[in-house]
């Protein structure tokens, strides 16, 4: 596939303040009374490799929902025989340990625009692992791996950075198909207590499906775990620049999204089953909040949100849930409903460097191929479409959702928007020759009367759009693309050479003469006149 330039969605957002990077769930709530509310990162949830029956959703403010756990495979839960619903697997990644090893992290590398540096790998950290089991197409779980980039501090003054590259999938006629993909590098340093303990699979007799699976207790406070060791994130510093090279299954597909800034994306064959995977970018700056909440106040609306969007243990042993920013259905009510007890204001921001599979936007096939990578679209807004931009009336449309003002409360959080798609995909849409394409960018939805700036760009077969200046509620970014009708070319008729009419001899000029013959007399007259025989000339 062709080198891509990808754009990214950001907001001019300073930085959280300190060494360590904002963490919600170390909030303090005061105990297990109160709840922490927030908008989880998306793909941040889940950190380590599992077996798993996932629950449905709930509507009742008295329900509950609960995951079953599985050892391996051959435990009846899980067993992809008797093909149970809802049964998925989570794959992090490895470091490639071989040349020809799949699904794996072949490179990283940290460093400035115009000079990377590359990691070397520290260790695995510690976790739940599973072997792979070919037979069904699973390819077994690994943990978080940790680097050190020599020379490239974060914002803790530290060169060390953790990779999450996580696959999970689903069973489909039988076998394990690759479904989605995530992938994060955070900064990090060490800290170390004995309540810092990773994940675990209980493989006793007495189990339940309900307890099998031993979740560590910080698993979202901490970037990793190990035995008594927390990774504890920190922010990016300006102007990094990070490249991550992954062998991938070739299911993953379609569109991406993401937290980076001008991204530039490559694809390129491993294997019969593999791509390798590079995407380089800057991070970006996400505005973020939390809210403590008591759990005997809440409304029922707030209880199943609460139910729903999970249940993540907090610093102090608190709880903290919140839907997930690319989950517009559950995050933008989820927002709007905190908007007041806000007063419209972010807590405080996070530098990030992510990118993950995520769904085609409805309208059109065009947007639903999955056999390559179609394009992406990467936002810092605090919500946003869990899609691509999805095509209606003409016009791919992209919604974005954030509080309006920064911690300050005066000033106004900036927007922008990119995004990139193949040039193939946009001419398929709007059935466009391969003539230069230009575009309409449109944002709506609000009071707000600030003018967002746009530009755009096509080349090496990809199209990229960007809008700039915005500010937030909600909008709707609209996105129109089009063509100048063909110039006439005026058709100039062929010079004609004059006919050509065949010479003419000039006509001789007659000459008369007299002949004589004894008395007799006669003229003749002609051009050579000549005496007629017994004939002489007078």
């Amino acid at each position: 596939m062709p080198l891509a330039v990808l754009g990214a969605l950001s907001l001019n957002v300073p930085a959280h303040a300190g060494a360590d990077a904002y963490e919600p769930l170390r909030t303090i709530t005061g105990g297990q009374g109160n709840v922490v509310e927030y908008v989880q990162e998306a793909g941040s949830a889940e950190r380590n490799s599992y077996i798993g029956v996932m629950p449905g959703a709930v509507s009742a403010s008295s329900a509950g929902r609960q995951w079953k756990w599985c050892a391996t495979l051959d435990d009846p839960v899980c067993d992809p025989k008797g093909l149970p619903a809802g049964l998925k697997t989570e794959s992090v990644l490895p470091p490639c340990d071989s040349p020809t090893a799949e699904n794996c992290i072949e490179s990283l590398e940290v460093g400035s625009p115009t000079s990377l540096v590359k990691a070397s790998l520290l260790r695995i950290a510690g976790g739940v692992k599973f072997d792979p089991v070919p037979k069904y197409n699973f390819i077994g779980g690994s943990n978080i791996s940790l680097w050190n980039v020599p020379g490239v501090p974060s914002s803790n003054g530290l060169t060390t950075y953790a990779v999450l590259a996580r696959m999970d999938a689903m069973i489909q006629n039988g076998k394990f198909r690759a479904n989605n993909f995530y992938a994060e590098v955070v900064p990090y340093r060490e800290e170390s207590g004995s309540q810092y303990q990773p994940s675990t699979v209980n493989t006793s007799a007495d189990a339940t499906p309900f307890n099998r699976l031993s979740y560590a207790q910080y698993q979202q406070v901490c970037v990793f775990l190990d035995i008594g060791k927390c990774g504890v994130a920190a922010d990016y510093l300006p102007d990094t620049k990070v490249r991550l090279k992954v062998r991938l299954s070739k299911d993953i597909g379609g569109w991406f999204d993401g937290r980076l800034k001008d991204p530039i994306m490559d694809v390129t064959n491993f294997s019969t089953t593999n791509s390798i995977v590079t995407v380089e970018a800057t991070p970006v700056t996400v505005p973020r909040f939390s809210l403590v909440l008591s759990k005997t106040n809440m409304t029922d609306e707030e209880k199943i949100m609460y139910t729903n969007n999970g249940n993540w243990p907090t610093m102090d042993n608190g709880n903290g849930s919140g839907p997930v920013a690319g989950d517009p259905s559950y995050a933008f009510p989820f927002i709007d409903h905190f908007r007041a007890r806000l007063n419209d204001k972010a807590t405080a921001s996070n530098t990030l460097w992510n990118f993950r599979t995520t769904a085609a936007g409805q309208g059109s096939s065009c947007l639903s191929d999955t056999s390559h990578l179609l394009g992406i679209v990467s936002t810092n807004a605090m919500a946003y479409d869990g899609s691509s931009p999805s095509f209606d009336n003409q016009t791919l449309n992209y919604h974005v959702s954030g509080l309006h003002y920064m911690p300050d409360g005066t000033t106004a959080v900036q927007g922008s928007y990119n995004l990139v798609m193949r040039s193939d995909i946009a001419r398929c849409l709007y059935g466009l020759s391969p003539a230069p394409v230009k575009a309409t960018i449109s944002i709506s939805g609000g009071s707000d009367a600030v003018v967002a700036t746009t530009s755009m760009g096509e080349a090496n077969g990809w199209l990229s759009l960007s809008a700039a200046g915005f500010t937030f509620s909600e909008k709707n970014i609209q996105v129109k693309l089009s063509q100048d009708a063909p110039v006439a070319t005026p058709v100039v008729a062929p010079t004609m050479a004059p006919a050509t009419v065949p010479a003419t001899k000039p006509v001789a000029k007659a000459i008369t003469i007299t002949c004589v013959k004894g008395k007799t007399t006669k003229k003749v007259t002609a051009a050579k006149p000549v005496c007629p025989k017994g004939y002489v000339k007078k």
